[in-house]
């Protein structure tokens, strides 16, 4: 008897060429969902331990947050203020921030990145990936000088933190089911997802 030793046709390739195609078509979507989940949950775990940081301060300090000239950076006041309570850098950081980066520099927008991303230049001056809304100088919308400096008398939906964002960025640092959104955290504690345009939901 002949020992068994053909090996595979062309035909017999390319199917099994095709059929791992439509596997990795199939599973790669699969894989960027579980991936962009995980780094939500991070993003939500990062905020609630900022928000607990921020009532402890609080507690130490009359019941005042920290406060900066403007809700978005530089943060250095939140950042010096926060880090004795946390001693971690990398909560400051979403971990979203580098690929919102990347596809806000991969678009046709032409406005400011809207993303700091984690480099010890960025910490030093205070850039970080997340807005902060204590603040006693310009309210970056409403175009006044109204300060608003948030205590824990403040109410409690005021939003505390969220991720980095501006009002007709085209690049969100999450998504769900291919509608864009942020991750708030409120002044009371609790961290929710806010999908479409966020100014419209800010409190």
């Amino acid at each position: 008897m002949r020992p068994w030793n053909r090996g595979f046709t062309l035909i017999e390739l390319l199917v099994v060429i095709a059929i791992i195609a439509i596997l990795a078509a199939m599973l790669f979507p699969v894989f960027a969902r579980a991936r962009e989940k995980a780094k939500e949950t991070s993003c939500t775990s990062q905020l609630k331990q900022l928000g607990l940081a921020l009532h402890m301060y609080a507690q130490d300090y009359d019941e005042q947050f920290p406060f900066d000239a403007y809700a978005g950076n530089p943060h250095p006041m939140l950042c010096t203020g926060l880090y004795p309570y946390v001693k971690n850098r990398n909560i400051f950081y979403c971990p979203s921030a580098q690929a919102l980066e990347a596809g806000a520099q991969s678009t046709a927008y032409q406005g400011p990145v809207d993303s700091v991303i984690n480099t010890d230049a960025n910490w030093a001056a205070g850039n970080i990936s997340y807005k902060y809304y204590s603040w006693y100088l310009q309210d970056p919308w409403a175009q006044t000088f109204t300060p608003r400096i948030l205590t824990e008398s403040s109410d409690a939906d005021c939003w505390l933190m969220s991720d980095w964002f501006r009002k007709k960025c085209p690049v969100w640092p999450h998504k769900r089911d291919k509608a864009g959104g942020i991750i708030v955290l409120f002044l009371d504690g609790h961290v929710k997802f806010i999908g479409g345009e966020p100014v419209n939901s800010f409190k």
